[in-house]
């Protein structure tokens, strides 16, 4: 009977480590890549989870054919979404020829209205894509990764109608977390923080390409980053105070200007590696 006993306990034992060793397993976080292309003052940011693909912007409109390249490279045929924060030429040029030449399963898009030959071009290759016009907080996940997009709360804005409609995209990855702010500008920015939509990040996507623009600093007070990507070009540098504001506050930080920057985020840990070319 003893021997009995102990062989049961020795097998419940053992079952309690395999339980645990895959409970472990589903835990961990997977690996998220984030690709920064070197696209001047313009945003194009690619995110990779194991088996989905995400673009936020697509740059100028000669941008087009590097994210493609690269979205070659890498062995992926469609991208899941598309995301364009709002409407400026240097966040929506890419996107007509990307949709015309590219799979995209899904656009989402700010909930405002703008004139002009690009974006009469974006709506018209759009209708034969799905799209969906963002109003509301909306949250999905892709292989562990959480997105969460934040629209504008009012009908209008008094400092920049354009940049302060811009879709703010929240992505949390296990134990880090990355805040793509657009182009927000102050009047934005106070309105979500006085509505409890900011906080802290990891990582922030510099808003405004490179300026020093009012409201940055209660951006970095809510957020308070460790790492910001700045995008910017070497003929159009971020501005020297708010880089000196960044390096007071001992964040670390990016620019695209120098060659194109990569993020790979494994839950606990955001490592940078960037491609310097002149």
């Amino acid at each position: 009977m003893g021997k009995i006993n102990r062989a049961a306990g020795l097998f419940l034992a053992l079952l309690m480590i395999l339980l645990t060793l895959q409970g472990l397993a589903q835990e961990q976080p997977g690996v998220l890549n984030i690709r920064i292309f070197k696209v001047g003052k313009a945003d194009a940011f690619l995110l990779r989870t194991a088996n989905h693909a995400v673009l936020i912007d697509a740059g100028e409109e000669d941008d087009a054919q590097e994210i493609m390249e690269y979205l070659v490279e890498k062995g992926i045929d469609a991208l899941d979404l598309l995301i364009l924060t709002h409407f400026d030429k240097r966040n929506i040029g890419g996107a007509p020829e990307l949709l015309q030449s590219f799979g995209v399963n899904k656009v989402m898009l700010p909930g405002y209205q703008r004139d002009g030959a690009l974006m009469n071009l974006l709506l018209l290759v759009l209708d034969n894509q799905t799209a969906q016009t963002v109003t509301e907080q909306t949250s999905f996940e892709f292989d562990g990764v959480s997105f969460t997009l934040y629209p504008a709360l009012q009908l209008q804005y008094l400092e920049d109608q354009d940049n302060d409609f811009s879709l703010v995209v929240s992505v949390t990855h296990g134990e880090n977390s990355f805040l793509f702010s657009g182009d927000i500008m102050s009047e934005r920015i106070e309105e979500m923080i006085q509505n409890n939509l900011l906080a802290p990040h990891t990582v922030i996507k510099m808003p405004c390409h490179g300026q020093n623009i009012e409201g940055l600093d209660k951006l970095l007070d809510a957020v308070s980053p460790e790492i910001a990507i700045i995008p910017a070009s070497l003929k159009n540098p971020p501005a020297g105070a708010m880089l000196l504001n960044l390096e007071h506050r001992g964040i670390r930080w990016y620019s695209p200007m120098y060659g194109s920057v990569t993020l790979t985020s494994d839950g606990y840990q955001v490592t940078v590696k960037q491609n310097i070319r002149q």
